[in-house]
């Protein structure tokens, strides 16, 4: 987390930072690209929210996330996930309450960007899991996925997006469809807004909806806001968070 500080405090002399990423936050899925060779970014959680209330029990999960990524050449990236920090807070309709707080687990992740041709950009992200977090918090079966993203340009210079993600953990098996759309940027790139959706099946079985904002003060700054509303099946009720990610060369 210092090299991040580090990165901040030389934007202004311009020769720490790489100029243009695609930052995998926020959403449901992830940027179709990898970082050049030799390319680092950090992508961190401020925390991310998660908030659901079934049979009359509130669940609230908080996490500040992180993620490492390094540009490998042969159009492949290296990921290197964990989470420092991570706190579960379960609350009954009795009003007894309990609260597990620690290390979240880790993962690693190689990401390989395809040739699809033509204007659209497409990308695999296989990802497996280390049980090294807190014990209370430590899942019992290493997570095991595999993803696909697939973005083009659309017309007036918007973006769109389509995510497919299958992932066996303890609890299962599950998997998730989410497309999304840019729905605007400012000239200078500054701003930018989208919106998105996700249907899943087994262990992400529901349906969410939402959006989210990116603000770069400088290119290879970004932060971020999202939120996400449960709409069906058995989807939390709330999703979000805000985050920032910078990106070295």
């Amino acid at each position: 987390m210092r090299a991040v500080w580090v990165c901040l405090a030389l934007l202004p002399v311009g020769g720490a930072c790489a100029q243009e990423i695609a930052f995998d936050r926020p959403g449901l899925g992830f940027s179709a690209t990898v970082l050049e060779p030799g390319q680092v970014a950090w992508e961190q959680g401020l925390p991310d929210v998660e908030r659901d209330r079934d049979a009359g029990v509130r669940t609230t999960q908080a996490e500040a996330g992180s993620m490492l990524r390094v540009g490998l050449g042969a159009s492949l990236e290296l990921q290197l996930a964990g989470t420092p920090w991570r706190r579960e807070s379960t609350r009954d309709a009795g009003g007894t309450r309990e609260v597990a707080e620690g290390a979240g687990d880790s993962s690693v992740g190689l990401k390989w960007a395809l040739s699809g041709g033509g204007t659209l950009d497409w990308a695999l992200l296989a990802r497996y899991g280390l049980a090294n977090g807190s014990r209370e918090l430590r899942p019992d079966t290493h997570l095991r996925s595999l993803g696909a993203s697939v973005e083009g340009e659309a017309g007036g210079g918007r973006g769109y997006a389509l995510f497919a993600g299958y992932q066996h953990d303890d609890d299962g098996s599950g998997w998730q469809v989410a497309p999304s759309l840019d729905v605007f940027a400012s000239e200078s790139g500054t701003f930018a807004g989208y919106v998105e959706a996700g249907v899943g099946g087994g262990t992400q079985a529901g349906t969410v909806a939402g959006g989210g904002l990116t603000w770069r003060p400088r290119p290879p700054v970004q932060l971020d806001l999202s939120v996400l509303r449960g709409i069906g099946g058995e989807a939390p009720d709330w999703q979000g968070g805000v985050g920032v990610s910078v990106g070295f060369r």
